[in-house]
């Protein structure tokens, strides 16, 4: 049978379920039980009561009076003036500029017809297909459906709304009170809008006439006697003063962002980046969406950056209640560095966090414990950065902001730093870890700590194996790509290197090439032989993540539980079935008195790498990836040299001792 929309069964019973139009998706929807478990009588009343439901609403959007034609009228006419006066600035400044260009053209082209199809046609999902020339080329066809979206975004969203109701502020006192008076408002700014690119696209080639008062301020030469025009020194017009280059001083943002919770930003920020993207330099805006939005592009950030960045930019914002990059002050950074600090660790984990306000995060923060509370030194960096690159693309934009010092209240770093004092396997400790029913043979997937004959390869088994035959660190074997498994120079490689999922230590986020800490470690034969390689050609036909079981669940409710992608929200690779292997180093090694950990398994390759003849410390140190201070290396092994060859590499790792 047919699915009828606002029909809903439950236990057998079906109801009439529908959502206020216009109101949040958060607030619950009229549900009505229709009494009934004939699905043939619910389809008959469903389309009743759906009638009735349509009727009852139009009655609540007719209660209050249409705005009156005569100041309909008046709006369309101050809407017109300034959409032209906007208009013919920005393709003033576009053709004397020398920044006028075909793509230009096609745009504006293109545009009427646009405005034409929302007033004829109402706002559509994409472009009317009644509206498209058959004889358009793809690009043209291409530059139409993308601008409709845009445009339509741009007409639709919050603010443009609050740009409307000021306008109407400005010429009347007539409250805006409903949807239609909105409807109102939103047709007649569309059709000056149309009415403004009909006559402004076109350049104004008249001369401009000489004012009276310019022709009443010049000299009055023809009026002076001859003899006086010969006896007098030739008059030299003083030189026209030099143009001031000022930086650029945009009018106020048009419409403040909701700055109420993370939630109300995050749609802010959504709707805001087709419109900042495709606003041309005369349109820039000193919205920090806007600039925000630039600046990713213009630093070319990955879209995990980008979603970090934009997420700290947020929190900002949610701080300070600052909509506009020129409103920040050095105070505002201040506090904000100081209310991070006390913020709690899990916000946002949980989805209800978005929805709460500022006062009512700190206020359930205030009862938290001290541990916590606040950021850890390396997050607080980031967010130092975040908010350091949004005020460089404004300044590079020409917005005049005043002196800001942002490493100011960035946490420092210590001048030495000191890696955590970890035990280190040994050869004989390492064998008897691997002597364990996981990578012996269990009972079941569910018993994998008693000896049985199953064996299961899939991240608790090969996870401790690549780490103990590459001495790459936790995170980056759990995070990393099928694809990062690759054959260079016929040799098996592991590529372990920054991806959508996870960074690398020692690597910034959005770090330019020559800046990214990628390393190619040979693969061990050990590990092909026990079917690392088979594993990987199995692994690349499903998730891109090469161990995609090693991925925690996500709470109920939570962030990740909504997301498309869960694993893009993981924090630590590998905490998941941390307790696993712990366990396993319990019981293999009796209860562990030596505190070994999965780190520790790094810290032997080094140790044995360390203390191997013939093994030079750079391949040591292209293989594990540590990062040293500048007085620990020298200049002949950091700079003057090239990465180590694979054939070297390979060698190095083939005298690891085999642990199976």
């Amino acid at each position: 049978m047919t699915t009828c929309r606002y029909l809903y069964c439950k236990r057998d019973r079906f109801h009439f379920r529908r959502r206020l139009p216009g109101l949040s998706t958060y607030t619950a929807p009229v549900s009505i039980p229709l009494g009934t478990t004939d699905a043939g009588l619910a389809h008959i009343w469903i389309g009743h009561l759906s009638q009735e439901f349509d009727r009852m609403f139009d009655s609540f959007l007719m209660l209050a009076p249409s705005l009156p034609d005569a100041l309909v009228a008046r709006y369309f006419e101050r809407c017109l003036e300034k959409s032209l006066s906007d208009l013919r600035r920005q393709m003033r400044m576009a053709r004397m500029m020398g920044r006028f260009g075909a793509g230009d053209e096609l745009r504006q082209a293109l545009l009427p017809m646009i405005y034409e199809s929302f007033l004829a046609d109402g706002f559509r999902a994409n472009l009317p297909i009644h509206r498209v020339d058959p004889d358009w080329s793809r690009e043209t066809l291409d530059a139409a459906l993308h601008l409709y979206a845009v445009e339509a975004r741009k007409v639709r969203s919050s603010e443009t709304d609050t740009q409307l109701e000021r306008a109407l502020r400005e010429i009347s006192e007539v409250p805006v009170t409903g949807a239609e008076h909105m409807a109102q408002l939103r047709e007649a700014h569309v059709r000056a809008r149309l009415e403004a690119l009909r006559q402004g696209s076109v350049p104004n080639l008249e001369v401009m006439p000489v004012t009276e008062a310019e022709t009443k301020s010049a000299p009055a030469m023809a009026e002076l006697p001859a003899i006086a025009m010969m006896q007098a020194p030739a008059i030299v017009s003083p030189p026209a003063a030099p143009p001031v280059i000022a930086t650029r001083k945009p009018a106020p943002p048009p419409a403040s962002a909701d700055t109420g919770t993370m939630a109300t930003l995050e749609a802010h920020f959504d709707a805001a980046r087709d419109t900042a993207l495709a606003a041309s330099q005369a349109e820039w805006s000193t919205e920090i969406a806007h600039v925000f939005w630039r600046a990713a592009k213009s630093n070319d950030m990955s879209d995990q950056v980008m979603k970090q960045r934009c997420s700290d930019v947020r929190r900002f914002m949610f701080i300070t209640g600052l909509g506009s990059v020129d409103e920040i002050t050095q105070a505002h950074l201040t506090h904000w560095s100081d209310t991070l600090k006390v913020f709690p660790k899990t916000f946002l984990r949980s989805e209800k966090d978005a929805h709460r306000s500022l006062k009512e995060v700190l206020t359930g923060a205030s009862g938290l414990p001290a541990g916590d509370l606040g950021l850890s030194p390396d997050t607080m960096r980031r967010h130092v950065k975040s908010i350091e690159l949004l005020l460089d693309r404004a300044r590079a934009e020409g917005v005049n902001l005043p002196p800001l010092d942002p490493a100011k209240v960035k946490p420092k770093k210590s001048s030495r730093k000191k890696h955590k004092a970890r035990p280190v396997f040994r050869v004989e400790e390492a064998r008897a870890v691997f002597r364990h029913p996981i990578w012996t043979g269990c009972k079941s997937m569910d018993r994998r700590h008693e000896p049985g004959k199953a064996i299961y390869k899939d991240g608790k088994f090969w996870i401790p194996l690549v780490i103990a035959y590459t001495g790459a660190r936790r995170a980056e074997i759990a995070g990393m790509l099928a694809e990062d498994v690759q054959v260079i120079d016929g040799i098996p490689v592991i590529v372990i290197q920054s991806n959508r999922y996870r960074g690398i230590k020692g690597e910034a986020d959005g770090a330019l090439e020559d800046e990214r800490r990628t390393r190619i470690v040979p693969i061990h034969s050990h590990l092909i032989e026990l079917g690392f390689l088979d594993f990987v050609a199995k692994a690349r036909k499903g998730h891109p993540l090469l161990f995609p079981d090693v991925v925690p669940t996500p709470r109920k409710g939570s962030r990740r539980a909504k997301a498309a992608d869960p694993a893009l929200l993981v924090e630590k690779f590998g905490e998941s079935f941390d307790d696993a292997w712990r366990k396993a180093f319990k019981l293999a090694l009796d209860d562990n008195p030596r505190k070994l950990c999965i780190h520790s398994l790094r810290h032997y390759v080094n140790h044995t790498l360390l203390h191997m003849p013939g093994v030079h410390d750079v391949t040591r140190i292209d293989m594990l990836g540590h990062v040293q201070d500048d007085d620990e290396e020298s200049i002949n092994t950091s700079t003057y040299r090239d990465e180590t060859p694979l054939d070297i590499k390979r060698a190095a790792i083939e005298a690891l001792p085999r642990l199976m």
